[in-house]
């Protein structure tokens, strides 16, 4: 997949949408409209597939794979940032899938430098990781598992602790 950097949006999302159909993916849910970009999230249903086109050489431990997984892909654009942030109930595994992205993470609310992340190379973010995602010079495509630490109490949107936003959220 290839996204050129001077589209808009509502354009990356056709683009996403279109490039996730033709991989049999059913999207239930979406949002084009956060300021940093937007997401697609993936049916449960399809996380064995999510997961070996994406995730195949991370290793999944039986409860993981016993609780949700919660994949979504995420785009962000260029020149922008998600929150600084971390969670109490879940850990995270990202990888760059198409176009550029950079992350900045850290254990403490001190944040970093941004490092490039590299297309097709996972990356582990621990419950409590203070971390963000950051656009480059062009849109980034990330895959996304959520990997829930408390399966009696999944984490959701509202298990967001931000440290700092760019958008006062």
């Amino acid at each position: 997949m290839n996204i050129e950097k001077n589209l808009s949006n509502k354009e990356v999302f056709v683009e996403i949408r279109k490039w996730l159909s033709s991989n049999g993916y059913s999207v239930i849910a979406h949002d084009d409209n956060r300021p940093w970009g937007g997401f697609f999230v993936i049916d449960e249903k399809q996380i064995d597939t999510f997961r070996k086109q994406f995730f195949g050489e991370v290793a999944f431990s039986d409860f993981q794979l016993k609780n949700k997984l919660s994949p979504k892909i995420l785009m962000v654009a260029p020149g922008k940032r998600l929150s600084w942030q971390y969670h109490h109930r879940r850990a995270e595994v990202w990888k760059l899938v198409a176009g550029e992205g950079g992350i900045v993470r850290s254990d403490t609310d001190e944040e970093g430098e941004v490092m490039e992340m590299e297309t097709g190379k996972v990356v582990h973010l621990e419950k409590g990781v203070r971390h963000r995602l950051v656009g480059l010079e062009n849109w980034g495509v990330v895959a996304e598992i959520w990997m829930h630490t408390d399966p009696g109490n999944p984490s959701d949107e509202e298990d967001i602790v931000r440290v700092q936003d760019d958008f006062n959220r």
